[in-house]
């Protein structure tokens, strides 16, 4: 594989490495949720390129400290790197003089100061070296340490601040025991200390806060590294975005891969790249690099959001295959512009210092009444799919729904971990199919059938017509493969039309609810009832549950919105069995407002692969957090401690006749 970005030389290192040492270079802390956040936050700021400026000519050199390099890309201090490659830190060092850039050597090298030095110098710049201390408990040590590295030409100190302890790093725990070389008692007067063993001058690594930016200051440094220590020490504190780039894993990994070469490669490309952007943002000289040239992406604050995120990443048919709805897609619209008409009464003066969303679906107890509805072909969204929403599903402490139209197995996403599901049920032609794919549900640990009963021929989508939508050539209908019935194949129109024309039956009717209720002790909810007369029959049919659904909006045109169909539906149930909705929900507040009509709980759909789309599991479970987070403070603002305290007379629609006033 030809190398084209730094970020692949880590794949190399992986496969060259003892599994110990690659785990040493490339592990984080703890949960290593600021390892990703590294990575992440980068891709939050989006550039504001200026454009018609003469960029023939690129000056990408600097002065640090005094000292002229090529560009301000420079090598962090990494330890022991002869473990990566036999030169280590020599290579290292002759490859960053022919770069014409600083090496900051680290005192947990496996080459000495003296070795570094007879490196010699680089062959465009005089070779610039800083050294990067750790204070040890015997001060005559440091002393010492720093005595020799300046004698041998090194010019400054970097001090690490960040290490009394050595981070949590659980990948190293089995091979390496918590180190007691750092000094728990290093405060900011050893700054003033080293200035007086040293003229070289002192950079502090490790601060991510004004406040010790300034404490910095004060004590005399001559610069700071905004370091969280490659996110190796505390977990959770923020990425480390700073002006001056710093990179510490790209170059253990070249090494590793290709020694030397690798190192010089790793600083050619990430010159190369600078270079491009600096001219594609009409920047000729790093002075003309402003603020005002970048721009923080829109940070997530509600599920919404994600719509647009997705609507960037995902190819449009499968963008349009999510977001589109039947015909005139009014009813689309009406989902969620039904909800605004609902308004709410909150009662005031009440407890709500403890608010309890716990609530049990057909005998489980799940943490809140918010649940994922099946959505077909997640795969397409992001390529862990299905498995992706089931754990984030599992840990938010709600039910997911896999589609029978999954690109994961009922046994693929059982094989994820422990968690509530619910299988949702087309009905083929072909019973053999069904009985099958119901037992092989059954068997995997499904707890429940939603049986979609609204989709006898699939809607008119005119967007997947426009399209001619059909699944990408590497993906298959997952519960299908083994039958012959995995693949769509190309139409004219709609592929999912035709498949759909080819396999469900048009003729399932109310005695198939009874047939299912044979080959299963599973219970079926009934997915797509949005009338009073259908939800009688569904009770009298054995259902063990109603999912009030319109499918999205994307069957029949100019049906109501499901928040509108929900109380009719749950008045002719007489509350003999649970009622569920599904479609148009993106707020806490619509959570309640269902609730209030009489909903046992909700599902959640496109908010699923939207979010998925953006950011895979991590977007699912803030999804899940967000809906939780809004709920929770809804029901507060309301008066309501529990669901059950949640009624009718919180909330006031536009059917409801008038209310008499209250007599004092």
């Amino acid at each position: 594989m030809e190398i084209t970005n730094v970020t692949e030389y880590e794949a190399i290192a992986k496969e060259k490495l003892p599994k110990m040492v690659y785990d040493y270079y490339a592990s984080g802390a703890e949960d290593q949720w600021t390892l990703q956040e590294n990575r992440n936050a980068f891709a939050r700021i989006l550039f504001r390129p200026r454009i018609l400026i003469d960029v023939n000519k690129i000056d990408m050199t600097t002065t640090i400290l005094g000292f002229k390099i090529s560009m301000p890309i420079m090598v962090a201090p990494t330890a022991m790197q002869k473990m990566a490659h036999p030169e280590g830190e020599c290579a290292t060092a002759r490859a960053a003089s022919a770069a014409g850039t600083i090496m900051t050597l680290s005192s947990w090298s496996t080459s000495s100061v003296e070795e570094i030095a007879s490196t010699g110098p680089g062959i465009r710049f005089l070779q610039i070296r800083f050294f990067r201390l750790y204070v040890s408990k015997n001060r005559k040590v440091v002393e010492q340490l720093v005595r020799r590295a300046e004698r041998v030409g090194f010019k400054a100190i970097v001090l690490t601040v960040d290490a009394p302890r050595l981070g949590r790093r659980e990948s190293d725990i089995k091979n390496r025991p918590d180190s007691d070389f750092t000094n728990i008692h290093l405060h900011k007067q050893d700054v003033k200390w080293l200035q007086t063993i040293t003229n070289m001058p002192i950079l502090i690594k490790g601060i991510l806060t004004g406040e010790d930016a300034r404490i910095a200051v004060q004590a005399g440094a001559a610069g700071i590294i905004v370091s969280n220590h490659g996110a190796r020490q505390l977990d959770y504190v923020p990425a480390t975005i700073s002006a001056l780039e710093e990179i510490g894993r790209p170059v253990l990994f070249s090494l590793a891969a290709e020694g030397e070469a690798g190192v010089r490669k790793v600083l050619q490309m990430l010159r190369d790249e600078f270079e491009l952007t600096m001219a594609l943002s009409g920047c000729r000289s790093l002075s003309e690099i402003t603020r005002n040239h970048v721009q923080l992406k829109m940070e997530i604050t509600n599920v919404t959001e994600y719509e647009a995120i997705a609507k960037e990443k995902l190819p449009k048919m499968v963008y349009d295959y999510y977001a589109s709805g039947a015909e005139d897609q009014w009813t689309l619209q009406e989902n969620r512009n039904a909800f605004a008409r609902i308004l709410f009464r909150p009662r005031i003066l009440i407890d709500v210092s403890k608010i309890d969303m716990t609530t049990t679906i057909l005998g489980f107890k799940i943490s809140m009444p918010i649940m994922v509805a099946p959505t077909a072909m997640q795969k397409m969204a992001h390529p862990e799919g299905e498995y992706a929403t089931a754990r984030a599903a599992s840990a938010a402490g709600t039910i997911m729904t896999l589609s029978s139209w999954a690109t994961s197995s009922v046994e693929e996403v059982a094989s994820t971990g422990p968690g509530i599901r619910f299988f949702q049920l087309y009905v083929y032609k072909n019973r053999n199919v069904v009985e099958q794919l119901v037992r092989r549900a059954e068997k995997a640990g499904f707890k429940a059938i939603a049986l979609t009963v609204d989709t006898p021929r699939l809607g008119r989508r005119e967007s997947d017509i426009k399209n001619r939508f059909t699944l990408p050539p590497n993906l298959t209908l997952k519960n299908f493969e083994g039958l012959d019935l995995g693949k769509m194949d190309e139409a004219n129109d709609s592929g999912l039309a035709s498949y759909v024309a080819g396999q469900i039956d048009r003729t399932l009717s109310w005695k198939d609810v009874q047939w299912l209720q044979t080959i299963t002790k599973m219970p079926i909810l009934v997915k797509g009832v949005i009338t009073g007369e259908d939800a009688r029959i569904a009770v009298q049919a054995g259902a063990a549950g109603i999912i009030v659904s319109n499918h999205g909006a994307r069957q029949l045109d100019y049906v109501p919105a499901t928040i509108s169909a929900l109380e009719e539906v749950v008045k002719a149930t007489q509350g003999r069995i649970p009622v569920f909705l599904d479609g148009g929900v993106r707020r806490g507040t619509d959570v309640f407002k269902a609730l209030a009509l009489g909903a046992s709980g909700i599902f959640i759909g496109r908010p699923v692969v939207f979010s998925l789309a953006a950011e895979g599991e991590a977007g699912v479970r803030k999804v899940l957090q967000m809906l939780r987070d809004e709920f929770e403070l809804t029901m507060a603002l309301s008066g309501c401690r529990s669901l059950k305290e949640i009624t009718r007379n919180h909330i006031t629609t536009e059917w409801d006749t008038p209310r008499p006033l209250a007599r004092l």
